[in-house]
């Protein structure tokens, strides 16, 4: 976590207005030593969001945050196979094992929670539609962020199977459909994650979804 605080004491040294934060899979990844000391990915979800919190930035996992009459919430994400392109032909279970060939996703060793991706997914899924209904009657467009990618549109499949069976693991049409179901308020949509094809903007079912999944700043406008 240590990396988590030298970032955002750097970046709040430099900017002094609200700083949102939300985490990444890698900020939740256990090794070995920390697994036998009983900590699992659930455990460092919440010591990063507290961390945040703590060093005076808001924790979008934690609580929706408003300015003015713009509303923002946000989500790890997670994914629950939902991006797992047909043609391969492979059941749900080959998905699971996250690997194909000689290439693994690193989530299979580092990523470990008491439940299994999809149960993960169904839980951030109804957290994040409680935040939003929280801050609903409050504001006049709602921001949502993410680190996994919310629709299916932004995933970037190229027809090659070694590439596409790991874009199974950017996101899930859960988040997409739970935004929809708000698009009268929800506005904007951010994530990163997805490196390939990034910082581009696209309108979907009349939200704007931004790929930020680069060290270079971007601004959106609402």
């Amino acid at each position: 976590m240590e990396h988590v605080r030298e970032l955002l004491l750097g970046v709040k040294r430099v900017f002094q207005g609200p700083i949102i934060v939300v985490p990444g899979n890698h900020d939740i990844y256990v090794l070995q030593d920390e697994r036998d000391r009983g900590l699992n990915s659930l455990i460092k979800l919440s010591m990063f969001n507290s961390l945040v919190r703590d060093l005076g930035c808001v924790a979008l996992m934690l609580e929706p945050y408003v300015l003015n009459d713009v509303g923002f919430v946000g989500s790890i994400g997670w994914y629950d196979y939902t991006y797992a392109p047909d043609y391969l032909g492979l059941k749900i279970e080959d998905f699971r094992k996250k690997e194909y060939g000689f290439s693994v996703w690193m989530d299979k060793f580092f990523a470990k929670f008491p439940f299994s991706d999809e149960e993960f997914t169904f839980i951030l899924v109804n957290r994040l539609e409680e935040d939003i209904r929280k801050i609903y009657d409050k504001v006049n467009v709602i921001v949502a962020v993410f680190h996994h990618v919310p629709f299916r549109k932004m995933v970037k499949y190229k027809l090659k199977p070694g590439w596409d069976y790991f874009s199974t693991f950017m996101g899930s049409e859960a988040f997409g459909y739970l935004l929809t179901r708000f698009k009268d308020k929800v506005k904007l949509a951010l994530h990163g994650h997805a490196h390939e094809g990034s910082r581009r903007c696209v309108k979907i079912k009349g939200i704007k979804v931004c790929n930020c999944a680069n060290p270079i700043p971007i601004t959106v406008e609402v």
